[in-house]
């Protein structure tokens, strides 16, 4: 397992558990916890790029047996999968599960909230549901299946803003306020109070570079929206006002 571009303190965690498909021999997993305002890109061991986004842990064993490469993962994503003939690729998360041969898509599925999202870039993949697994969708390249009202659903590809966050991005196209400064939680590794009832109504498109910083992205909303927000730097909050 390599781990590239690094920008983060990374909880990586070895374990063994038996695997008796494989004669109760013990097999290594390895468990990657990113913390919130950090993203990692990690090799898996089958030579699988992946991108992590903050607070996503993924578990896979140290070595793919000749059947499946399984994964589990809680949060966000991005593969750029190995192709190996006869050998798929599955990511397994709360909500639903993905399996392929080899291609590039994002996988959104954080445990704390409903969302749940597989966008496909290229290639092929097959998404079906946790709860009901004959709930199956197949997608090819430009396109996502998405959850709602407890069924899957396809929809083609727009904007692909909104996967570029591997690049440090983090885009908005007519989201509301609150989602806004949800992602902003996620993405800076800060908790933010809404106390401001009028914001709520609020939506904005835009995208915002991680590096520039929380207070250069509430500057710019500022702009449009109208609130006030404090920083209180013992506690580690901003408050919307």
């Amino acid at each position: 397992m390599k781990i590239a571009s690094v920008a983060a303190i990374v909880f990586l965690v070895t374990y063994f558990f038996v695997d008796k498909s494989v004669d109760s021999k013990f097999t290594a997993m390895q468990t990657i916890s990113v913390p919130a305002g950090q993203r990692i890109n990690i090799m898996l061991p089958d030579g699988t790029n992946a991108w992590l986004n903050a607070r996503t842990t993924i578990q896979y064993p140290v070595s793919f047996n000749d059947k499946e490469r399984y994964i589990k993962l809680d949060g966000q994503a991005y593969f750029e999968v190995s192709h190996v003939d006869e050998i798929p690729f599955i990511v397994e998360t709360n909500k639903g599960k993905i399996r392929v041969v080899g291609t590039k898509f994002d996988v959104l599925s954080y445990s704390e909230n409903d969302l749940f999202e597989a966008a496909l870039m290229d290639g092929a993949i097959q998404v079906s549901l946790a709860k009901d697994p004959n709930q199956t969708l197949t997608l090819s390249s430009g396109s996502k299946a998405y959850l709602a009202d407890g069924k899957l659903h396809k929809a083609s590809l727009t904007d692909y803003s909104s996967y570029r966050w591997k690049e440090g991005l983090v885009s908005f196209v007519n989201c509301p306020f609150a989602e806004i400064m949800k992602e902003f939680e996620k993405s800076y590794g800060i908790e933010i109070v809404i106390k401001n009832d009028v914001v709520q109504k609020y939506s904005y498109t835009g995208k915002f570079r991680l590096v520039d910083g929380m207070d250069y992205a509430l500057r710019v909303l500022q702009k449009d929206l109208r609130f006030n927000y404090r920083r209180d730097t013992e506690s580690n909050i901003i408050y919307i006002e």
